[in-house]
């Protein structure tokens, strides 16, 4: 009997064991199986995800806003050695994932000298940005110049933006500390084409001005200035004003009484201490607080400063046939004082006005002759006017802080027109490096390299000795 029970035994096992193969190549079939699958979903629909401080590796959401306005073929053309080829690669598919108009080429110009030549190219690693019979070159590849080459494109055209001179305004070519030489350098940079008109000379505003700046004015305009831009805007003209606190006469008049906006002779001062925490003072109210308008319907949670400033706002001349909206308004804990003289300000909380407080505003006027500065702005037949309460806002000095740029460069986008490139700005990616000292990389080597190997041995080794005693 014992013998019959031994000589069945054998054929069990080895069915056991027959399983358990058949068991293994099965799930090796599905494993591969899986795998084919994954990389084919890949290979349709690529995706990745960055998760890199600031999101160096993908586009910002403002290149992305841009890139959806494109409606006919880009084109990116890099002229650069063949080993850089790579890298760029990487880069300018950050382009091609969000437009599929954008077209990416890249030319060795060494291998390419014909083309080399058709495009001007000098320097390896210039850049073409090409669309229709619009093209820009530059020279280098970060998104902040790409995207900022792409907007040039796209909007076609450049724009001339007169700057007011002849009465102490801020100048476009200052580059002192409360001077514009940034804001100018950045006004060329979304494609406007930046002059300066002396109208106390030329009392008339040029036909191809597409908007007019009258940045700060330290001493009153004369009637006969403030008569050619009160013509200029009858016409459907399109002008920016940043007025003093201390600011007066016949622009004042024009501004309150033909357009509709209020001015108190006043100065805001912030006590809610925030402005300290950017290194402001009380003289310097930060805004995060913005109505609705397309100038700053894409501001949210982007602040803004607003250095020694008044109250600007809406206005309520009877007849008045300008509509004025509030832009941007200051925290609760701020008031506006009328006692400021020789740079002393004093509050009073029992008689100055509490915040919110307004100090910026934007507005519309039917035309009422026609005029060639309609054609500059290709909009409806109506005039638009920005007032803003400080000429410091986009000072060499201040500019840089945080929102004030892109507030300013939105207005102007707004009054030539151009609402499509509203947006904030793609700043430079900021690096993050790790610093480590000679004792944490020794515990990392440590860990890695002989405790993470070690733990993996005894784990293996527990396991095999656990299956044996079973």
């Amino acid at each position: 009997m014992r013998k019959e029970i031994e000589s069945e035994s054998p054929q069990p096992q080895r069915h056991s064991r027959w399983l358990q193969r058949s068991s293994l190549i099965v799930y090796l079939l599905v494993t591969l199986a899986v795998i084919v699958a994954v990389n084919v979903l890949a290979a349709r629909h690529q995706k990745s995800w960055d998760l890199t401080k600031g999101h160096q590796h993908s586009l910002s959401s403002e290149s992305v806003n841009i890139l959806a306005q494109i409606k006919q073929p880009l084109q990116l053309i890099l002229f650069d050695k063949q080993e850089n080829f790579g890298a760029a690669r990487e880069f300018f598919g950050k382009y091609e994932r969000v437009s599929p108009e954008v077209q990416v080429t890249y030319i060795d110009p060494d291998r390419h000298p014909d083309q080399a030549r058709q495009y001007k190219i000098q320097t390896y690693g210039s850049i073409v940005v090409k669309s229709g019979d619009h093209q820009e070159i530059v020279s280098n590849m970060t998104e902040q110049d790409v995207t900022n080459a792409i907007v040039r494109v796209l909007k076609g055209d450049k724009k001339t933006i007169y700057f007011v001179a002849g009465d102490g305004e801020r100048s476009p070519d200052d580059s002192g500390r409360d001077g514009y030489s940034t804001l100018k350098d950045a006004l060329t940079a979304e494609n406007f084409l930046v002059k300066q008109l002396v109208l106390a000379q030329t009392p008339a505003v040029p036909a191809d001005c597409a908007a007019l700046i009258v940045a700060g004015p330290t001493h009153p305009m004369l009637e006969p200035e403030v008569d050619a831009i009160e013509k200029y805007m009858a016409g459907g003209g399109r002008a920016l004003f940043l007025v003093n606190p201390e600011a007066n006469g016949p622009l004042v008049d024009y501004l309150q009484g033909s357009l509709n906006v209020k001015l108190t002779p006043d100065v805001v001062v912030d006590t809610s201490g925030v402005g300290q925490l950017f290194g402001a003072s009380e003289l310097m109210p930060i805004v995060a607080q913005y109505d609705q308008h397309p100038i700053t319907a894409k501001m949210n949670q982007v602040a803004t400063l607003f250095p020694y400033a008044r109250t600007v706002e809406p206005g309520s001349t009877p007849g008045a046939k300008a509509t004025v909206t509030t832009l941007v308004e200051t925290s609760a804990e701020s008031f506006a004082t009328s006692h400021f003289a020789n740079g002393q300000v004093r509050v009073d909380p029992a008689s100055d006005r509490k915040g919110p407080l307004p100090l910026g505003v934007a507005g519309t006027m039917p035309a009422v002759v026609n005029n060639a500065q309609l054609q500059n702005v290709g909009d409806s037949a109506e005039a638009r006017f920005v007032v803003y309460g400080s000429p410091d806002l986009v000072s060499n000095s201040i500019i840089s802080f945080q929102g004030n740029k892109d507030l300013f460069l939105n207005s102007m986008d707004w009054l030539a027109g151009q609402q499509n490139f509203i947006t904030i700005r793609p700043t430079p990616p900021t690096s993050a490096p790790v610093n480590l000292s000679a004792g944490q990389m020794r515990m990392i080597f440590y860990a890695f390299f002989i405790g993470l190997p070690a733990l993996i041995i005894i784990l293996g080794g527990a396991v095999n000795f656990r299956r044996r005693r079973m």
